[in-house]
């Protein structure tokens, strides 16, 4: 059974300042922080505009684990580094270009569910660029 930390990060006003600086940051984070991490199996982004919040972005990050006892390890190894000054300090940075503003454990895969077919020339252009 696959496990998934889910997270929702919103960036802060300085990243919408330093926009490519925070991209980035994220980038070299990325490699950094999961560096060494075995037990994730898998990590991925989503990105999406918030609405009323003129360049206010919503980041959605999702870490996958083989099982429980993966999250369990990601969890003690995280523990472990932090205790490091230097590592926690580097980690501390994104606290200057994000919030997290929520997280979640979920057990269960985006479900899939096909969707209505069409006639059409709007369904046709769909498929070609699917």
């Amino acid at each position: 059974m696959t496990v998934y930390l889910a997270y929702s990060f919103e960036t802060t006003d300085h990243a919408h300042t330093h926009l490519a600086d925070f991209w980035s940051w994220m980038a070299d984070r990325n490699t950094w922080f999961y560096s060494g991490l075995d037990m994730v199996l898998a990590t991925s982004w989503r990105i999406e505009t918030r609405p009323g919040s003129p360049g206010s972005l919503l980041i959605h990050h999702e870490v996958a684990f083989a099982d429980e006892a993966g999250l369990a390890a990601y969890r003690a190894a995280l523990a472990a580094r932090g205790r490091d000054h230097a590592w926690e300090q580097r980690r501390r940075e994104q606290d200057r270009w994000y919030r997290i503003v929520s997280r979640s454990a979920q057990v269960s895969p985006p479900v899939r569910m096909p969707l209505p077919q069409r006639s059409g020339r709007a369904m046709t252009q769909n498929r070609q660029t699917a």
